[in-house]
């Protein structure tokens, strides 16, 4: 063999040699996906809606972390609750902020303060009505926060004490209301604290790197993360597409990891066995706003509200809104939802509407309604205020029809942006509104709590003695058979009064790259859980 022939013989094998000790190409890291529409706030005591609490269950750390469906250790390590369960003590671990600062029980205190502060003006407030003093100082009754009951001991201990013993309550604590968050950080942003990914600090799994308002969010692995080294993903990115149609152009494409498939395509990938269908614990109904109001004095009248309710064929809308992809609903609770030891809707069986509705059922409530008015069909109008979207005008736009027809009414809708529908529908900016509620624990109370007279979350003003009764003695009924009881009373009660008619039950459907792993979708808080997220 000739020189060169050697000198080029060995700079091939050096190459081959080099090649075969470089690692196999690197794993998928990052994650990207999309949301239809702008976080409208990443202020934990502030925000109010699923995408918000979707980005905050990552970008910070609670007491606890809800693990698919499980509660388990966050910040704090471990808890022990009294024999008399009124009193729960969290242990906090070692554990730092973004900025390298230590997670202390202080932080907690101040956020649990601050949303039951009347200035935060939190809808999330009655989330904590559970700790003794906290119902009294949100309404101002009382203005000392240290009669509440939640105290740091210390750096590393937290004291929670509870009006009555409640045993959901520590899995509740997962929400991502009760965030921690830090006095020094509060006080240097004021108002504009966590607006901007720079205005805040983070104590969990991801850190908001980026945030481009309507475009884009960018997350990064947190270094700091007291379980960093169970984080598999190094970024995740959050892309604001508010048309279904081009996110799922964009997942087929290749440039989304998962999408959500809209309600009129969903059964063709299901039978190409790539749709994954699953309740996410949303509830909607149609609200209305019973505040007084002499230019529309039917929206306080019981059988007018009865009278739309029976005017709408759950069923035939549905089909017409969602392809059958969405469920009709005939009862105010998620029947899913846990009951004593049976699912709630199992033991508890309620179909307080039909499914096809009942056209002169809703004539009948309507005729009384009229007498009591003194008034004609043709003299009602009803403005439905829904956000525009093109599966919620088809909604709107079916349910226009339906009651218009029945009842002989004026129905207008008003679309607006999703921001602008929460700030009218929190503001009484609305006859009704396209609303519902996701569970933020595993118990219907999630559900009856908000409808309590004079909670934040009660934008529609109801007030009912009896409802309240049986609410408030289902807060502190001790024996599980007799509250859930008194819960059932309470959800008969108020579909009776008819501050809203329930609509349906929300099922989506969903896909993602055959090798992802370890991503779920939760029944309660967030709308996704890429924590322990992985590519094989």
């Amino acid at each position: 063999m000739s020189r060169t022939r050697s000198i080029l013989f060995a700079i091939t094998l050096a190459c081959v040699a080099a090649l075969s000790a470089l690692p196999a190409a690197a794993a998928q890291n990052s994650l990207v996906f999309s949301f239809e529409t702008e976080i409208p706030s990443l202020d934990p005591q502030k925000s109010n809606a699923a995408p918000s609490f979707t980005v905050e269950a990552h970008i910070f750390e609670n007491l606890i972390r809800r693990v698919d469906g499980k509660t388990t250790p966050g910040a704090a390590e471990r808890w022990e609750t009294s024999a008399d369960g009124l009193t729960i003590t969290f242990h906090l671990r070692e554990s730092k902020w973004s900025d390298g600062k230590p997670v202390t029980a202080h932080d907690f205190e101040l956020a649990f303060i601050r949303l039951l502060d009347p200035k935060t003006a939190s809808e999330y407030a009655f989330a904590l009505y559970y700790l003794v003093g906290a119902e009294d100082y949100n309404l101002g009754k009382i203005t000392d926060p240290s009669k509440i009951g939640v105290k740091a001991v210390d750096d590393r201990t937290l004291v929670l004490t509870l009006r009555s013993p409640t045993p959901y309550f520590i899995g509740f604590l997962g929400h991502p209301s009760f965030a921690p968050v830090r006095k020094d950080i509060i006080e240097k942003f004021g108002e504009s604290y966590a607006t901007e990914a720079d205005r805040a600090v983070y104590n969990g799994p991801f850190v908001l790197s980026e945030w481009k308002h309507e475009q884009t969010m960018v997350f990064t692995k947190n270094q700091s993360y007291w379980n960093a080294g169970a984080i598999k993903l190094e970024r995740a990115e959050i892309m604001i597409i508010p048309d279904t149609a081009t996110a799922l152009s964009m997942f087929e494409n290749g440039e989304f990891d998962l999408v959500d498939i809209p309600p009129n395509l969903y059964k063709m990938y299901q039978e190409q066995g790539k749709a994954k269908l699953f309740f996410n614990g949303a509830l909607d109904w149609m609200k209305f706003n019973l505040r007084p109001n002499p230019k529309k004095p039917w929206l306080a009248n019981e059988n007018f509200r009865k009278a739309v309710g029976w005017a709408i064929n759950r069923e035939s809308y549905t089909l017409a809104s969602t392809k059958g992809l969405y469920v009709p609903a005939l009862r105010f609770i998620l029947p899913i939802t846990q009951g004593v030891s049976e699912p709630y809707g199992q033991e508890y069986p309620l179909d307080f509407y039909s499914p096809k509705g009942d056209a002169a059922k809703a004539r009948e409530f309507l005729a009384k309604a009229l007498a009591d008015l003194k008034l004609k069909a043709s003299d009602i109008t009803m403005e439905y205020l829904i956000q525009d979207q093109e599966e919620t005008r088809l909604m709107a736009e079916t349910l226009q029809q339906q009651i218009q027809n029945a009842l002989g009414i004026n129905v207008k809708i008003k679309l607006v942006t999703r921001m602008q529908r929460t700030q009218l529908e929190a503001n009484g900016g609305f006859d009704a509104v396209y609303s519902g509620w996701m569970p933020d624990y595993d118990d219907p109370m999630s559900y009856e709590e908000i409808w309590l007279s004079g909670v934040s979350h009660n934008s529609a003003k109801y007030s009912s003695a009896e409802y309240d009764k049986f609410v408030r003695a289902a807060m502190s009924e001790k024996d599980a058979k007799k509250r859930m009881d008194l819960i059932f009373e309470a959800e008969k009660q108020i579909l009776d009064d008819a501050p809203l008619v329930p609509l349906q039950l929300r099922r989506k459907a969903w896909m993602s790259k055959p090798n992802l792993r370890g991503f779920y979708r939760p029944l309660i808080g967030a709308e996704y859980d890429f924590t322990y997220a992985y590519f094989e």
